[in-house]
C-alpha cells in the first residue's frame, strides 16, 4: 500500500515537472530577450503638481502597492542618486538612477548583478515621464524593461508576473492620480 502512494506521488511530482516545462517552452518566445511593460494615466492635474509628486523616490513606499515595504535613499540625489527598496518578507534590492529631467522624466537601474538580488531577472529598469495633455491634463508614462535569467523557467513566471505587475502598477497610477487631483483641487480652492 505505502508502495502505491509513492509509486502515485512520484508519478504525481514528474508529471507536474513536465507540465511546467511544457508550458515554459511555450512561453519561452514571450520571455526571451528583454521585453517591456508600460503603463500611462491621464491625471487631471498640471504636470509640475504630476512630478512633485512622482519625483518624491525616497517616499515611494508611501504610494506604492504591497510589493515594497520601505525605500532609503542612500546617496546623492537626481542623477547618480542610489536608493534601497525593501519588501515585507526582508529581501531588497538597490538601483541608481540614470536619468534624472526635472520635469520630465527619471529613470532607475535595478542591480540585478547583486548575488543577493531576490528575483529572477537579468536586468530590470524603469523609466517614469511626464507629458502636457493641457493645462489641467498630463500624461503619465511608466515603461519598464527586464529580462529573465533563464527564459525557458521564467516562460512560466511570465504570466503570473505579468498580472501581478498590472495588478501593483494600477495601485501605483490610482494612488498618484489621486493625490495629484486632490492636490489640483485644493489648488484651485485656494484661487
Amino acid at each position: 500500500m505505502i508502495r502505491k502512494i509513492l509509486k502515485f506521488l512520484a508519478l504525481f511530482l514528474v508529471l507536474d515537472i513536465v507540465l511546467l516545462l511544457t508550458y515554459g517552452f511555450i512561453q519561452y518566445p514571450k520571455a526571451k530577450g528583454e521585453q517591456h511593460f508600460v503603463a500611462e494615466r491621464i491625471i487631471h492635474a498640471p504636470k509640475d503638481q504630476v512630478w512633485e509628486i512622482i519625483a518624491d523616490v525616497g517616499n515611494y513606499h508611501k504610494v506604492t502597492a504591497s510589493n515594497i515595504h520601505h525605500v532609503v535613499v542612500i546617496e546623492g540625489q537626481g542623477l547618480g542618486m542610489k536608493r534601497v527598496c525593501s519588501a515585507p518578507d526582508g529581501s531588497s534590492w538597490e538601483e541608481t538612477c540614470t536619468v534624472w529631467n526635472p520635469g520630465k522624466e527619471f529613470q532607475f537601474r535595478v542591480h540585478t548583478e547583486k548575488e543577493d538580488y531576490p528575483f529572477p531577472l537579468k536586468s530590470l529598469s524603469g523609466s517614469w515621464k511626464v507629458e502636457t495633455v493641457s493645462p489641467i491634463q498630463t500624461r503619465l508614462v511608466l515603461d519598464f524593461t527586464y529580462e529573465f535569467k533563464s527564459p525557458f523557467l521564467s516562460g512560466y513566471f511570465l504570466s503570473m508576473g505579468m498580472k501581478q505587475a498590472k495588478k501593483d502598477t494600477e495601485y501605483l497610477l490610482d494612488n498618484w492620480q489621486q493625490l495629484a487631483e486632490n492636490n489640483n483641487q485644493i489648488s484651485k480652492s485656494t484661487l
